[in-house]
């Protein structure tokens, strides 16, 4: 007994790609619900641990872009303002860097974490926490963020 489409080739093809539409929309919100877990994480690090802010530079220039095909489809990065004025801005600069990287990235998703200061690796050498432990929590939220997607997109009525 076969399958019998009453339709023509352009409903088909409409369909799957609403299918597709549906598919990336849920991507995307399941990484970004990640991502803002672990940029509030960076940002949230005390500064026994981690810095303290001077001009804001650093704080600023922590974030994350979703990269789909080459394009950020979401980002986070947010101004914060040190106790020292600056003429730079950590905002501009770690959004910047994101968006350089995000450029390699030209087939599927992505999403990086930046700390887009240039200081950002001296920092970390001294023993204080930037993205060290981010990164960590990154790779300990991944697997059942994607377990958790898997099954969403098998929920999905196609």
């Amino acid at each position: 007994m076969g399958i019998k489409h009453k339709g023509g080739i352009g409903d088909l093809k409409a369909h799957f790609r609403k299918v597709r539409q549906r598919v990336d929309q849920a991507i995307v919100l399941q990484l970004a619900y990640l991502g803002e877990d672990l940029v509030n994480y960076a940002r949230s690090i005390p500064a026994e641990m981690g810095f303290r802010d001077q001009t804001g530079n650093l704080r600023s220039s922590i974030g994350y872009v979703i990269v789909h095909n080459g394009q950020v489809v979401k980002e986070d990065f947010q101004r914060v303002k040190g106790p020292v004025s600056s003429e730079k801005s950590g905002f501009e600069i770690g959004k910047s860097y994101a968006q350089q990287l995000s450029a390699k990235h030209k087939e599927g998703y992505a999403m990086i974490f930046v700390a887009g200061m240039d200081y950002a690796l001296a920092v970390e050498s001294r023993g204080r926490d930037v993205l060290t432990s981010t990164e960590y929590a990154a790779k300990q939220a991944l697997p059942p963020a994607i377990r958790k997607l898997k099954q969403q997109i098998k929920r999905m009525k196609i």
